[in-house]
């Protein structure tokens, strides 16, 4: 199958559609591609609804997983880390920093993008049944589920202030644009936002303001940032300069710093996170924090300012997947990690 990756085509090999991330792995959605015979044109990939896969009940790829969850005493007295594994169905949980696995939350269909609120209650996209629960810190049984009315949701994140849940959807069912929805108080009906410039929407992050940002692509399939100026009603681009991002991923704050990351670093199968300083709708690249040697690293969490945590899908060579923990901002190779997870997607600190 092919994937349109920001100036190329790119073939992958993956069983599941690779649509939303570099090549065969990353943020997948679990969305049949209508063909198998190999190359197709850009156009065609951004533009059809067939060869986008949205899917009808009888099309989804992956079936939810109907084990059951489970958590150690530990679980409730300590950090965690939640990690979402789109190809096993489940959330794992680790102590944090040890990274022992504590628990695994079961029943998803390709779990997807995480984020905390302030009581540390994670909310989890939880993409092929369209819908973000919740569960409380070192929780088994959801305590919320918001439906998602128009598409396919990905990412997450929670104003602090408001205690507002904006929810990425990468697609909608009916115009195929993407939109950030976002539920007053974390509940109710969501209400759409976008940027006309926007095509797909892929992880978001607020500031201290309550300003919403958001990674994705246009039409054209190249990477765009998008801003929700809080207290207003529409989305425009951020003008980002200093560095040309290839595929969208991470959205966060670090002090006076928006964090995004970069699926494809430099256009190659590596994974960094950009420092960019932002005033208003412009923004400039002003650090780099390089993952030597991950190969995926879709979403990911960074912990007192001094630590990143996440998954990285090794699709690319014959090591396995992980989860790590890198310095920040240095990053260069992780100073600790552990196996046991195929497809990470998400993470979330919950403390």
């Amino acid at each position: 199958m092919t994937i349109w990756n920001g100036d190329k085509l790119v073939v992958c090999t993956a069983a599941v559609v690779a649509f939303l991330a570099g090549c065969g792995g990353g943020a997948s959605s679990g969305l049949e591609t209508a063909s198998s015979s190999g190359i197709e044109s850009a156009q065609t990939m951004l533009n059809a609804r067939s060869t986008l896969g949205v899917v009808t009940g009888a099309g989804l790829a992956v079936q939810p997983d109907r084990g059951e969850s489970w958590m150690s005493p530990a679980g409730k007295t300590s950090d965690l880390l939640y990690v979402s594994d789109a190809a096993t169905n489940d959330v794992y949980v680790y102590q944090y920093p040890a990274l022992k696995l504590t628990g695994t939350l079961k029943g998803f269909a390709e779990p997807q993008g995480e984020c905390t609120d302030s009581k540390g209650n994670v909310w989890i996209a939880n993409t092929n049944k369209r819908e973000i629960v919740q569960f409380a810190h070192g929780g088994t049984k959801q305590i919320k589920a918001l439906s998602d009315p128009t598409g396919y949701p990905l990412g997450c994140a929670v104003d602090g202030k408001t205690g507002d849940l904006a929810v990425t959807n990468i697609f909608n069912l009916h115009v195929l644009a993407g939109a950030v929805l976002v539920y007053k108080g974390a509940s109710g009906k969501p209400k759409s936002y976008k940027n006309s410039s926007q095509y797909y929407y892929y992880f978001d992050g607020y500031d201290s303001s309550g300003n919403l940002y958001a990674s994705g692509r246009d039409p054209s399939g190249f990477y765009i940032l998008s801003v929700l100026p809080s207290g207003k009603s529409s989305m425009s681009t951020v003008a980002l300069s200093g560095v040309t991002l290839s595929f969208p991923g991470t959205v966060t704050w670090v002090g006076k710093s928006l964090v995004l990351g970069d699926q494809r670093c430099g256009g190659a199968d590596a994974s960094c996170f950009y420092e960019a300083s932002i005033s208003g709708s412009s923004g400039t690249i002003t650090g780099t924090t390089p993952f030597t040697g991950a190969c995926d690293v879709v979403q990911a969490s960074i912990v007192s300012g001094k630590t990143v945590v996440g998954g990285d899908y090794q699709y690319c060579d014959y090591a396995s997947s992980s989860v790590d923990l890198w310095a920040y901002p240095a990053g260069d190779s992780p100073t600790k990690k552990v196996t046991g997870v195929h497809e990470p997607i998400g993470s979330a600190i919950s403390n």
